[in-house]
C-alpha cells in the first residue's frame, strides 16, 4: 500500500537490477522474501516518503530480493504479524530516527515500534536493524522505563544492529547493560547520503544550476527554539543571498511552510517547491549548488546527490552527521550568539567554493559506501 507496483514486487524503482540474484552471499540462487518494518509517510514528510525506497533498492542491488511485505512501524504486533514474519526469509525495520518516544507513545518498546518484549522474541527469523537513528530532541524528556528493557532484548535478538550516525551510537550505549551489546551497534550511514552510488544513471549530479535551497523544520519548534527572532534571521539570510543567486524554498511537509511569511514581509524572492514523489526529491536535491537545511534529510538527501550543503542545528542529530563526514563547520548552531552572521558568511562562502565541496562530498561518500557495502556482505551471510 505504500509502494508503487514495481518496488513492491522487488524491483528497484530506478536501476535496472533482476528481482532475485546470488547478491553478495553464496544463496545459490533463492529467491529471497523480506519483511520490512518502517515509517512509510507517501503523503507526508518527504525524507520518510524517499528512505524506505532507498533502502529496498539498496537490498535489491546488493542481495536480491524477491517480494517485500511492508508493514507500518505503528501498526501492533500481533499473532497474526509474526506468523507473517516467520514465513519471510528476514525482518528489516528501518531506517530513519526510530528512537523517539512521543511519535508513537506506547507502552509496548518505549519508541516507535509497536511491539512487545513477548512479540519480539516469538520472532524467529533474522531481525536487520538498518540505519536506525537516536532521535530525541534537545530538552525532550527520557524515554519511559521500558524503553531500557525493550531495547536490551531487541540488541541482544537482532542479527545486525545499524545506527546512522555514532553520536546516536554513543547516545545508545548508556541504556544497554553489558558490552556484548553495546559492541553490536555498528555505525550504518543512512542509504539516502549514497543516492548517487545506488542511482548513477537518474540524474546528472555533477551539473548544478545557480539558486540555493533553504529548507525550515518546525515540528516541536518549542523545542528547536525556532522563534520569531530565528525566523527573522534566516529570512535576513535569505534576502541577502538572493541578491547574488535564485533562491528556492524546499518544503518537505506542510509545517515547513511557517518561515514563509517572514520571507515575504521583508520581500525574499523565492520559487516554493513542495516536495512529494520519489524522483523528484532526488532530482530536486540533485540540482541547486547550496543547500540550506534544517532537516537531517535535507542535509542527508542532497549530500547523497553531490549536492554542498550548510545545516542549521537544532537537533543534535544534525551535527552528529556533519561530524561523521569530517566536515563540522558546514552548519551553524540556532543557539550560537552570532547564528545570523554564521550563517551568512557560511552561506556565501560555501556557494562559492561549492565545486570543491563537491569534491569532499564524493570523497566522504565513498568512504561510507564502502562502510555499507561491507555491512551488506555480513547481513547477506545472516540471511
Amino acid at each position: 500500500q505504500h509502494f508503487p507496483v514495481l518496488v513492491r514486487r522487488g524491483v528497484p524503482l530506478w536501476s535496472p537490477v533482476k528481482r532475485t540474484c546470488r547478491g553478495m552471499g553464496d544463496h545459490k540462487g533463492t529467491p529471497l522474501r523480506a519483511t520490512h518494518i518502517s515509517a512509510f509517510s507517501w503523503e507526508g514528510n518527504a525524507g520518510d516518503t524517499l528512505l524506505p525506497v532507498v533502502l529496498r533498492d539498496l537490498f535489491n542491488q546488493t542481495i536480491g530480493i524477491r517480494k517485500w511485505h511492508g508493514v507500518h512501524v505503528y501498526k501492533h504486533v500481533d499473532d497474526k504479524s509474526i506468523e507473517k514474519f516467520n514465513k519471510d526469509s528476514f525482518v528489516v525495520i528501518g531506517g530513519g530516527g526510530l528512537f523517539l518516544t512521543d511519535t508513537n507513545p506506547n507502552n509496548l518498546s518505549g519508541w516507535q515500534w509497536s511491539c512487545s518484549i513477548d512479540a519480539l522474541r516469538k520472532i524467529k527469523r533474522p531481525i536487520i536493524a538498518f540505519a536506525l537513528g537516536y532521535n530525541r530532541f534537545r530538552g525532550q524528556e527520557d524515554f519511559k522505563p521500558i524503553f531500557t528493557e525493550h531495547i536490551n532484548a531487541f540488541v541482544e535478538q537482532a542479527a545486525f544492529v545499524g545506527i546512522r550516525n555514532h553520536g546516536s551510537i554513543e547516545k545508545l550505549k548508556p541504556y544497554l547493560r553489558t558490552e556484548e551489546l553495546r559492541s553490536k551497534l555498528v555505525f550504518q550511514p543512512c542509504m539516502t547520503t549514497l543516492i548517487s552510488k545506488i542511482y548513477p544513471s537518474l540524474c546528472n549530479y555533477e551539473e548544478k544550476e545557480d539558486f540555493v535551497v533553504f529548507n525550515c523544520a518546525f515540528d516541536r519548534d518549542n523545542l528547536r527554539q525556532a522563534d520569531d527572532s530565528f525566523l527573522e534571521a534566516v529570512a535576513r539570510v535569505a534576502l541577502e543571498m538572493s541578491k547574488i543567486t535564485k533562491i528556492k524554498y524546499y518544503s518537505h511537509m506542510e509545517v515547513d511552510n511557517k518561515i514563509l511569511p517572514y520571507f515575504d514581509r521583508i520581500g525574499v524572492p523565492y520559487e516554493l517547491v513542495e516536495l512529494e514523489s520519489v524522483r523528484q526529491i532526488v532530482k530536486c536535491y540533485s540540482k541547486p549548488r547550496l543547500v540550506i537545511g534544517m532537516r537531517g534529510h535535507a542535509q542527508m538527501i542532497p549530500f547523497g546527490c553531490r549536492t554542498p550543503i550548510l545545516s542549521i542545528i537544532t537537533h543534535d542529530k544534525m551535527q552528529w552527521f556533519l561530524d561523521d563526514i569530517h566536515h563540522p563547520e558546514w552548519g551553524v548552531d540556532v543557539r550560537d550568539t552570532d547564528f545570523e552572521q554564521q550563517l551568512l558568511s557560511k552561506s556565501q562562502r560555501l556557494y562559492k567554493d561549492y565545486k570543491h565541496c563537491m569534491a569532499e562530498i564524493e570523497g566522504e561518500k565513498q568512504q561510507l559506501y564502502q562502510i555499507t557495502l561491507d555491512n551488506m556482505k555480513f547481513i547477506s551471510k545472516v540471511v
